[in-house]
């Protein structure tokens, strides 16, 4: 039997559940959703007990929030990639560089700060869910941060934050179609990054804005984008 994922649907993104042996929070949204993130554990008849790890994707204000609320409240460990780590340790988002002019206006009314949190263990590529009875190991996907990550599974779902969007305002509107986030630091690095997840054997992308995403439609959507060195096979 597969390991289960469980969405949580915050207010400007996703967070999600895995159950194994043990259940692994991925991301923890805005500051102030902790209790929507209780709430939504106990609607799939989780209880918050369960969690043994609070996982990033990477360290932007809507996806490490409420990590410092749900660390002093469960006493659960937070990990995230070594390269985002600052990010979280100075609870600042940092540089968020537009893609397109939507990107530019929305960045008028975010607050890159959110309350700052000492991660517990810094993660690598190749990291493994095992532990968590998850057959899931961790990609290093930058691009939108140096240190954002994808969570593969055996079976080809994937979690991978804000490495694409699914549809626009935030994936209000046609969540199924692939796009880009409306930031990122290093685009020629997204896109080989994208390349990557997809190389793995990604069937099924969740996101951090809109999804699941196909794989054959990302694909698609992106390869023209993919760099030389990268080109589609």
């Amino acid at each position: 039997m597969n390991p289960a994922i469980y969405p949580i649907r915050l207010r400007i993104s996703m967070a999600y559940v895995l159950v194994g042996e043990r259940a692994v929070l991925v991301d923890t949204g805005s500051a102030g959703e902790e209790e929507r993130i209780l709430r939504g554990m106990r609607r799939f008849n989780l209880e918050p007990e369960r969690l043994a790890l609070l996982l990033h994707t990477h360290g932007h204000t809507d996806h490490a929030g409420s990590t410092l609320a749900l660390k002093q409240r469960l006493r659960v460990p937070a990990a995230v990639h070594t390269a985002d780590a600052p990010k979280m340790r100075a609870g600042d988002s940092g540089p968020l560089i537009p893609l397109r002019f939507s990107g530019r206006i929305l960045s008028l009314f975010l607050d890159p700060r959110f309350p700052a949190v000492e991660p517990d263990l810094l993660i690598e590529e190749g990291y493994s869910l095992a532990e968590f009875g998850l057959p899931a190991t961790i990609l290093h996907t930058p691009g939108h941060t140096p240190g954002s990550i994808s969570i593969l599974f055996e079976d080809g779902r994937a979690i991978a934050g804000d490495l694409m969007m699914g549809g626009a305002l935030g994936g209000a509107i046609h969540p199924l179609d692939p796009g880009y986030h409306y930031f990122a630091e290093d685009l020629p690095e997204l896109r080989s990054s994208i390349r990557k997840l997809l190389d793995h054997g990604a069937k099924t992308i969740y996101l951090g804005h809109g999804g699941p995403l196909e794989a054959a439609r990302a694909r698609e959507r992106f390869a023209p984008d993919f760099p030389a060195t990268l080109a589609p096979r």
